[in-house]
């Protein structure tokens, strides 16, 4: 007995130390960000972080505990080196500042990149995109080697992508494709709906859920009731900036724009009135818990006393620290609801796309990119169009206005073209080029609409087919004033010297009107080949089955 009574106090033991190291192995932290916008609306960005220490042996590399075990084996099955994932319903205005994520563009986009060689990399890129369909309940599956691209110069190799639209690094002129032993790849999906099946299995994955944290305020009915609404995930390894040990980062992030007149609030408002929810105390396992209010109007209050208060990107920014006190709600209030609004802060470089020409074979794309800088910027223009909208490169025109009105054309420094494959890959336009000094260039080119089989239309084929949007990418320099450095950007890299803010920005979809065969004629044919049939069939089957007789005269 007494020796049975020694083996069980042993395996306690051992219980308890294993749980130290793994809590050791992971750490997670939660932030939620809340900024006032020029036109009244309230920006929310929610951000979940888990940071886990990448082991070689095959106990560590299957023992989880507050990394998502789902994310972990998928990105060890299918070689992933990066992942970035996101779903967007809405566009993001200029007037708002700039973008909180990387990804603006309506619908799903899926940046992967994966370890191999090319052919090895596409199946491995059916499979991932597969995993993540289930994962995420998404029609993520529909992306197949037809809408996947490589691109070379957009997304450059990053030490530490995140899921902030802010990376340290360089957009510069390294390519991207295939670099070390692997293979970039983008999908986007631009009809793909953003809903609560989406948020429920995203919720899941966090350590605490939904039961506590700054996750508790997570509403669906209120974050779906919005201006803008994009919810998301990354992945990526990297260097412990402490130990300098390889760490795994996965970040889960959900940023919304929410007017607070559409709930009946006025100017002085609390977190658990605009999301319907309370906000409950810091998850237990988390090693940081915060909620940060930018200041961005100076008659902005807050009901309760910060722990905290810094400048961030010329910003001021109050920082609640839930784990050192229990708060049961946070207020904001203004001094009047007519007082002056925060100021707005357009980003340096703006971009849209259009649609020019008339009529169901050809037609024609134009871009607007305006640079609000005092000098020129480098840029890279990405847009990847589908098979059935043959491009004619040959036709591609950069025109660049100056703020004189002078216009001249502009010679691109470099121009990356891959042609499409029918039923087989996009086209895929990339255009590196510097745009002068408060300009607005025009970049455009022809394109041929092809025919699709009858079965290749959507059921509402006379709406048209939805088009993903052309990314703008560029840097901002590092000598950049605090004031005109992205906020997320800043916080993300502390405005330490040396690490410049690589920005992405997406333009607007659109709808591209095929030739549509008439849907309705089958019906017709069939409904007029069996009306006749019927008519002739029974008219004929009377006739030769009727048994006709003479009548005599004395009969009738």
């Amino acid at each position: 007995m007494r020796a049975l009574l020694w083996i069980a106090a042993l395996a306690a033991a051992g219980g308890g130390v294993a749980a130290s190291a793994g809590s050791r192995r992971e750490t997670f932290s939660e932030d939620l960000l809340v900024k006032p916008l020029p036109d009244g609306k309230v920006l929310l960005h929610f951000e979940f972080s888990v940071q886990r220490a990448l082991s070689t042996g095959i106990e560590g590399q299957h023992s989880y505990r507050l990394f998502p075990r789902q994310i972990g084996e998928i990105a060890l099955r299918y070689g992933v080196r990066e992942l970035q994932l996101a779903f967007t319903q809405g566009g993001w205005r200029d007037k708002w500042g700039y973008a909180p994520v990387a990804s603006q563009g309506a619908g799903a986009e899926i940046l992967a990149r994966i370890e191999g060689p090319p052919e090895e990399a596409a199946r491995q890129w059916k499979g991932l995109a597969n995993a993540l369909s289930g994962v995420f309940c998404a029609s993520l599956n529909f992306v197949g080697q037809e809408n996947t691209s490589s691109p070379r110069l957009t997304f450059a190799e990053t030490t530490n992508a995140d899921s902030n639209g802010s990376t340290s690094g360089s957009t510069g002129g390294s390519t991207g494709s295939n670099t070390g032993g692997s293979v970039l790849k983008h999908g986007y999906l631009p009809r793909e709906n953003v809903c609560t099946e989406n948020l429920t299995p995203w919720i899941k994955q966090l350590p605490c859920q939904s039961k506590s944290g700054i996750a508790a305020l997570l509403n669906p009915h209120r974050l779906f009731n919005m201006h803008f609404h994009s919810m998301g995930a990354s992945l990526a390894a990297a260097t412990d900036a402490t130990s300098g040990t390889p760490v795994l980062h996965y970040k889960q992030h959900v940023s919304v724009v929410l007017d607070p007149s559409t709930f009946g609030l006025g100017s002085n408002w609390t977190l658990g009135e605009l999301m319907d929810r309370d906000l409950a105390a810091a998850c237990p396992v988390a090693s940081q818990s915060t909620v940060r209010v930018v200041a961005s109007r100076p008659d902005l209050q807050t009901n309760s006393r910060p722990d905290s208060t810094g400048q961030v990107a010329g910003h001021t920014t109050h920082t609640f620290d839930l784990q050192k006190r229990r708060l049961d709600d946070i207020g904001l209030s203004f001094g009047s609801a007519a007082g002056p609004p925060p100021a707005s802060t357009l980003p340096a470089i703006s971009a849209h796309r259009y649609v020019t020409g008339h009529g169901g074979i050809s037609g024609g794309i134009e871009a607007i990119i305006v640079n609000r800088r005092a000098e020129p910027v480098r840029i890279v223009y990405l847009d990847v169009l589908p098979w059935y909208l043959r491009v004619y490169s040959h036709t591609l025109k950069v025109e660049s206005t100056a703020a004189g009105g002078r216009t001249a054309a502009l010679a691109p420094s470099r121009l990356l073209f891959t042609p499409a494959v029918d039923r087989g890959r996009p086209s895929s336009l990339e255009v590196e080029m510097y745009l002068p000094p408060n300009s607005h260039t025009t970049l455009r080119f022809d394109c041929e609409k092809g025919f699709l089989k009858y079965t290749e239309h959507p059921p509402d084929a006379n709406r048209g087919f939805n088009i993903g949007p052309a990314i703008v990418s560029y840097e901002l320099p590092v000598a950049d004033p605090a004031a005109s450095q992205p906020l997320f950007c800043a916080a993300a890299n502390g405005q330490a010297p040396g690490k410049a803010c690589a920005v992405r920005i997406y333009t607007e979809l659109f709808l591209a009107s095929l030739p549509t065969p008439d849907f309705s004629m089958p019906y017709n044919v069939v409904s007029l080949t069996c009306t006749v049939l019927a008519l002739f069939f029974g008219r004929v089957f009377n006739l030769l089955t009727r048994d006709f007789a003479i009548l005599k005269q004395a009969d009738i």
